[in-house]
């Protein structure tokens, strides 16, 4: 197997799914490391992803997994049962998580250092997904020894309170830093969303990105001293936003290896896109990468980063 130039490092997940009017679509395969990684092939298919898997993870999850052209290596099985959430969404668009299991099986089917197949080891890009924080905190300072991988951390926003000094620790030894507002926030009381970008990168990494859900992200280039404004992409209905900023990350961090970040960002919205278009990681799935990969293409050939203030660039498209 040729070796991946891009990990994805997560957990894999089964979400039962409530909207805000009721419905529900229970056993959504989902999980962080399946959103990033499917997101990333259309940019780079070698990417592969490292999720420790339960004891009872349904045939047609292993299935969907390998017909999408996805390697089992990565996935080794604890003696655990599967993740299960249940994530109830509000009229705001605010998420309720509930996790079925036991919060030590949450962070034994957490990736470590060891569980990372000796094939996949070199890899020129690694996206460490929100997790266990005690599994970041193991493959943050692996990943930094391999000094020629570019190093991703995406936080998770349960883990924060308490947790200050040790999220900064490991903020400072990554290249890219990749929260959500609600993460801005918990972390450091900011609500300017500039302003936070410029505090993150003093602590270290180049490049920011801050998810703002619908209102799109905000990218800090700290080499241009830049920060640019990108909105969501337009695609299908929004059904459900599980796993859109997962999705982003992996199409970005499979980006960025060609293209500036700004523009990588582009890739990100496009992937996640699909994602939102159905329940679960089943559009990404089921959507051919070339597909993905075309929408991308098309709205960074209608569109341009305007200054609107200096070092501050507003994505400008022209009709469709």
């Amino acid at each position: 197997m040729e070796r991946p130039a891009l990990l994805c490092l997560g957990n894999l997940t089964i979400d039962d799914v409530v909207l805000p009017d009721g419905s529900a679509r229970p056993g959504c395969i989902g999980g962080d490391a399946l959103y990033a990684v499917l997101a990333a092939r259309p940019w780079e298919p070698t990417a592969q992803m490292v999720a420790p898997v339960g004891y009872n993870l349904p045939a047609s999850v292993s299935d969907g997994i390998t017909r999408a052209g996805l390697a089992t290596d990565g996935l080794p099985q604890r003696d655990r049962p599967t993740l299960h959430n249940k994530v109830v969404y509000d009229a705001r668009g605010g998420r309720d998580w509930t996790l079925y299991n036991e919060e030590s099986d949450f962070s034994d089917l957490s990736p470590r250092p060891d569980d990372i197949p000796a094939g996949y080891r070199g890899a020129n890009w690694a996206l460490v997904s929100a997790m266990a924080l005690e599994a970041q905190e193991a493959l943050v300072p692996f990943f930094a020894m391999e000094t020629s991988t570019t190093t991703a951390l995406d936080p998770q926003e349960d883990y924060i309170a308490g947790n200050e000094a040790r999220l900064e620790a490991l903020i400072r030894a990554v290249d890219i830093f990749l929260p959500s507002e609600e993460e801005v926030t918990r972390l450091t009381a900011l609500t300017d969303w500039s302003v936070a970008a410029r505090y993150f990168a003093r602590l270290g990494p180049k490049t920011v990105v801050i998810k703002r859900g619908a209102a799109g992200v905000l990218v800090y280039d700290a080499t241009q001293d830049a920060e640019f404004h990108v909105p969501p992409c337009d695609g299908a209905a929004v059904v459900d936003t599980t796993g859109a900023g997962d999705s982003f990350c992996g199409a970005f961090m499979a980006a960025i290896a060609a293209h500036p970040p700004e523009i990588a960002a582009l890739a990100g919205a496009a992937a996640a896109s699909f994602t939102v278009a159905g329940y679960g990681a089943a559009p990404l799935l089921e959507t051919p990468a070339d597909d993905i990969s075309a929408r991308f293409e098309a709205w960074r050939a209608r569109s341009s980063f305007r200054e609107d203030a200096p070092g501050r660039f507003v994505l400008t498209e022209a009709p469709a």
